[in-house]
């Protein structure tokens, strides 16, 4: 018995084609998201910019375009700017004397550094330092202000 194929090469050129077709879309989207993820970089935050990381990577695993250099360079960027949001968020709400939101920037920035590998322990001890005196400074303010009679 004789098996003869019911697929044409017309079928088989076809499905090359569509093929193709589908490589070249995949790879415009892992573009894309990178596009978007650099964007993000520039002006979102932190989580905002790991989900278009996140994004591309997976657009780019698809499409058979992924570095993992790249991936660790763009990651590591993402962490350096969240640094530096941290501090700048951290130097701001001291400022304002909201001190929660303070330690809630700082612990940010602990956790991140920890995640770059950049992390001190004297350096975190001064900053936490420096923000309980901050607090302690506003809590002996208050005390000592008289109030005002109604």
């Amino acid at each position: 018995m004789l098996l003869v194929s019911s697929a044409s090469p017309q079928d088989k050129i076809q499905k090359e084609l569509d093929q193709e077709a589908k490589q070249r879309m995949l790879e415009r989207e892992a573009a894309s998201a990178l596009h978007r993820f650099k964007l993000r970089l520039k002006k979102e935050g932190f989580y905002s910019g790991r989900v278009a990381l996140n994004v591309w990577r997976s657009t780019a695993i698809d499409a058979g375009t992924f570095d993992q250099e790249k991936y660790n360079e763009f990651k590591r960027l993402l962490y350096e700017k969240s640094l530096r949001d941290s501090m700048k968020c951290y130097e701001e709400f001291i400022l304002e004397e909201s001190y929660h939101d303070a330690n809630i920037c700082l612990q940010t920035w602990r956790m991140h550094s920890k995640e770059l590998g950049t992390y001190e322990q004297a350096e975190y001890e001064a900053l936490k330092k420096r923000l309980a005196d901050a607090r302690t400074a506003k809590a002996s303010e208050l005390k000592t202000t008289p109030k005002a009679p109604k």
